[in-house]
């Protein structure tokens, strides 16, 4: 026993000595992430974009090996702003901030973000970049763009020898032929406030800010109303055709069985924007669909195209050098940027890419763009804010449920007018 101990005593002197006589090397590291630099990216995400945060991680695991990324991930339409502003206001401003082109303004307004160095947008077209443009500074990095309208079946249209409608008068037609033929006419889901709030902008648009282009700023500033302007009424009731010519449950299905019964062929028509796209091709990738605007009042109604997935830099005045080394290597890799519009059915904002795209709607998205009829919905997202939009849909969905009038709609949408331009003090 006594030799076992002295053994033992004699051993540790030994590993004493030789770890004095022999240190590691210098910066050798011992721990593989001691003390690692930590980059938080706050990713509001849309419906086709959950999935991209691990294509852009893999990139940036690879290029910047020393730097632990952590992704927070939330729906764009329902956390995206709380979490933003709940984490400013504690003091905890995400790194990244990924948005929409929306969004730059807002945050610009209450000090959260800051320019972007121009290495990382000048790649991006300049039309896009146009969009988040505040006092001369680029504040935003426009990734993706959407495209917004009715989505329609081309074998059913083909069948009833249909062609996309220009005017409500066609429109109303090609739902008469569709009935007589006991063809639903409209693919649709009212379950979500999201969803009306999208269909009431898409009508704003080509009935209200195609004709004046600051009407949100007007109405901001008292100077007109909803319940006073006669296109108004027309426009919401758009939201009970389609709902009178849906499917009987369009009230409470979710946009995925929406997506899946048009998919299927079991309706001909739906308004949405090429998000679904990426449904459908997943569902039934032999489904052939195009896509042309909802007909408006005045019959000239423009295809919309929205400037979507959009990256920040939030206003920390940490690691920002690297930052603005991540949002370099974001807006010049044109392979990351390739598989994002390829599994999201978007358009890139790079400039290389500008004839790249296998959207399958890409012919009818040319022949509208080479028209000159295309319409940025950004004009009247930047003047009334989501959070406002939405609000207006929940009522809207409550006059759709029979729960109170459309009245009472634009009396809700009249007095909270402040809401639709919020700015964090």
């Amino acid at each position: 026993m006594h030799k076992q101990v002295t053994a033992v005593i004699i051993i540790l002197i030994f590993c004493f000595l030789f770890s004095v006589l022999n240190p590691l090397p210098a910066g050798e590291i011992v721990s593989e992430s001691e003390n690692p630099i930590t980059i938080t990216i706050l990713a509001g995400q849309s419906t086709s974009d959950a999935g991209t945060e691990e294509m852009m991680a893999k990139v940036l695991e690879e290029k910047f090996p020393g730097v632990q990324f952590e992704w927070i991930c939330v729906d764009w339409g329902d956390w995206f702003a709380s979490q933003a502003e709940g984490q400013f206001l504690s003091g905890n401003v995400p790194d990244i901030l990924i948005g929409k082109a929306q969004d730059v303004s807002k945050y610009k307004a209450n000090g959260m973000i800051k320019p972007l160095d121009r290495s990382a947008y000048a790649n991006i077209s300049q039309d896009t970049l146009d969009m988040v443009s505040e006092d001369g500074d680029i504040y935003g990095l426009p990734y993706t763009e959407s495209f917004q309208g009715v989505l329609y079946n081309k074998a059913i249209f083909a069948e009833y020898r249909l062609e996309p409608p220009e005017t409500l008068a066609e429109l109303e037609h090609i739902v008469k032929v569709l009935k007589n033929h006991d063809v639903i006419p409209f693919a649709c889901h009212f379950q979500e406030s999201w969803k009306v709030g999208n269909m009431n902008m898409q009508f704003l648009m080509n009935d209200i800010f195609i004709a004046d282009d600051i009407w949100g700023d007007h109405f901001r500033a008292d100077e007109v109303q909803f319940a006073e302007n006669e296109r108004m009424k027309t426009l919401f009731e758009n939201n009970r055709y389609i709902l009178e010519h849906s499917f009987t449950d369009a009230i409470q299905i979710d946009q995925y069985e929406s997506d899946v019964r048009f998919a299927r062929g079991e309706a001909a028509m739906y308004l949405t924007g090429t998000w679904s796209l990426q449904a459908l091709s997943q569902m039934v990738p032999e489904v052939e669909a195009g896509l042309f605007p909802y007909p408006n009042q005045s019959g000239d109604a423009k295809l919309l195209v929205e400037t979507n997935m959009t990256f920040m830099k939030g206003n920390t005045a940490e690691n920002e050098e690297l930052v603005d080394q991540i949002l370099e290597v974001l807006g010049t890799d044109e392979e990351l940027a390739k598989e994002i519009v390829d599994y999201t059915q978007s358009k890139s904002t790079f400039k290389p890419l500008k004839d790249y795209g296998s959207i399958s709607i890409q012919d009818d998205i040319n022949e509208y763009q080479n028209s000159g009829r295309l319409l940025n919905v950004g004009i009247g997202n930047g003047q009334l804010v989501w959070d406002y939009q939405n609000d207006v849909a929940a009522q809207t969905l409550l006059w759709l449920q029979g729960r109170i009038s459309l009245d009472d709609v634009f009396a809700y949408a009249d007095e909270n007018r402040g809401s639709s331009s919020v700015v964090i003090e």
